[in-house]
């Protein structure tokens, strides 16, 4: 199948193109159904400046050491803290968390988030952004995740992926990227290209040394430090 580049499209359409070559050279990915929100919105809390290794190694642990969320709330801080070492920033972390978890409990009557179900995603994310420590990639990741909301979080890949692109200025945040996605976004669409382009930047597009050679949206990129097509950098 020939897909024709679009540079000068509207961002809608530019969208759509990258989603239909980041599929058909990577394949469709679809939501694999419900999974708990507050494991999720913890797992995504841990990631931040981290790694999915070390973030995942913090939350084995965490869930190791207390299998239930009330006894991670009941636990004195530093115990959390030594739990979740792993993922980094331990201290703010297990503040957060125990802040969360307090939140959660007070608000929803239980360790249990499924009531954001009855929520619109902007009603949702906003209940989420107003607990310190969860920004809106945070609250997005949980909902399109755990929910299966139609949802692209940018997340640092998305962010990079998109100024190289072209599709937002080099010079605006992650929030400003998600903002000025969210309207363009191909309908029904938010998981599979969310989860493609985290998989673009994390093996072609990377941050540092970018595989320019094996890049099938090289035709689509006006990023000023890209490398020759055909050449890596």
């Amino acid at each position: 199948m020939k897909i024709e580049p679009a540079l000068k499209a509207p961002l809608s359409s530019r969208l759509q193109l990258a989603l239909q070559l980041l599929e058909v050279n990577q394949g469709v990915k679809s939501w694999s159904g419900p999974v708990d929100a507050l494991d999720i919105l913890i797992l995504t809390l841990l990631s931040q400046n981290t790694n999915d290794n070390l973030r995942d190694r913090a939350f084995r642990s965490l869930r190791l050491r207390f299998p239930r969320w009330e006894d991670v709330l009941a636990a004195p801080a530093q115990d959390v803290e030594a739990a979740i070492r792993n993922a980094g920033l331990s201290r703010q972390k297990a503040e957060r968390m125990q802040a969360l978890l307090r939140w959660v409990q007070s608000t929803f009557g239980g360790f249990d988030l499924a009531r954001l179900q009855e929520t619109s995603n902007d009603e949702a994310i906003e209940l989420l952004m107003g607990q310190k420590g969860i920004g809106i990639k945070t609250a997005a990741v949980t909902l399109m995740v755990a929910f299966g909301r139609d949802l692209c979080p940018v997340d640092t890949h998305v962010h990079r992926i998109s100024q190289r692109l072209g599709w937002v200025s080099a010079s605006i945040s992650a929030e400003v990227t998600y903002a000025a996605l969210k309207p363009h976004l191909p309908p029904g669409k938010g998981y599979s290209l969310h989860m493609n382009l985290l998989q673009f930047g994390r093996t072609i597009c990377r941050a540092r040394k970018p595989i320019c050679q094996r890049c099938f949206l090289w035709d689509e990129c006006v990023w000023e430090g890209k490398g020759l097509k055909g050449e890596s950098k």
